[in-house]
């Protein structure tokens, strides 16, 4: 590893310029196919101009797609800025869940040598998982890279699961975090969450903080990233009460399922 990859993604003295990508990862696999994925492609395509500003000024908020099912594809080759990726290339499902393919190729990409090569301060990412199954392939492996990346250490990972057919244990090892773990059961719900999740990730992941905390003690980057996820917390709880209607997933009904679950 060069000493240009060890530099800490927190650091925080201000730079002329700041940037933050935030990934999404999009499971295509054949089970998404129909009423999930028609309803994700609309709501993407309805929340990126939502995107632009969030960042504070003198901040560039860029995007990265990332779909995968048999095997991964980049959908933008490299991160975008949000102001110019305005158009939403709509998904098709096929194939499997090679969810840990995914996290290898995401954890590949989480690098300055690679899609953080920002010549300015990066700040750590926003990964967004969506899903609506179960991993087909060894996505241990995948998630055991990630967590030994320092980028992803650091990031704010959000899981979305789709429907009532989901590895809900599998989403909290990838956010390491129940609570940052959401599930959307019909259209409308499905279209309000991705909405919120994106605009309110983005905004508290590209958010500055002071140097030093009210102690007067200096920030670590474990500082920034812990306080990062407790307003991230904060906010998905807000969501599951104003969004959901409950406080506990485990709160609904039958009732509430919309989505075709067939295989």
């Amino acid at each position: 590893m060069s000493n240009y990859d060890t530099i800490d993604p927190l650091e925080t003295m201000p730079p002329a310029k700041k940037s933050m990508v935030i990934f999404f990862m999009v499971d295509t696999s054949t089970s998404m196919e129909g009423s999930k994925l028609d309803s994700l492609n609309k709501v993407m395509g309805d929340v990126l101009p939502e995107l632009i500003g969030v960042g504070e000024a003198g901040t560039d908020v860029k995007v990265a797609v990332l779909s995968f099912s048999s095997g991964c594809e980049w959908i933008t080759p490299e991160p975008v800025l949000i102001e110019e990726y305005q158009r939403w290339e709509n998904l098709t499902a096929d194939g499997v869940t090679d969810l840990g393919e995914a996290c290898e190729e995401l954890c590949s990409r989480l690098s300055r040598k690679s899609f953080l090569s920002s010549p300015s301060l990066s700040y750590a990412p926003v990964i967004f998982l969506i899903t609506d199954g179960y991993p087909t392939d060894n996505y241990q492996k995948g998630f055991q890279m990630l967590k030994e990346n320092r980028w992803f250490k650091y990031g704010l990972k959000i899981a979305l699961a789709i429907g009532s057919n989901v590895d809900l244990d599998v989403l909290t090892e990838f956010t390491e975090d129940e609570e940052l773990v959401l599930q959307a059961y019909g259209a409308d719900m499905l279209k309000k969450l991705v909405r919120e999740i994106a605009v309110t990730s983005s905004k508290i992941g590209s958010a500055s903080m002071p140097l030093t905390d009210a102690g007067g003690r200096e920030r670590t980057p474990e500082d920034v990233a812990g306080t990062k996820k407790e307003a991230m917390v904060e906010a998905v709880q807000e969501m599951k009460q104003d969004i959901l209607g409950v406080e506990d997933l485990t709160d609904l009904t039958d009732m509430d399922i919309e989505f075709d679950e067939g295989w």
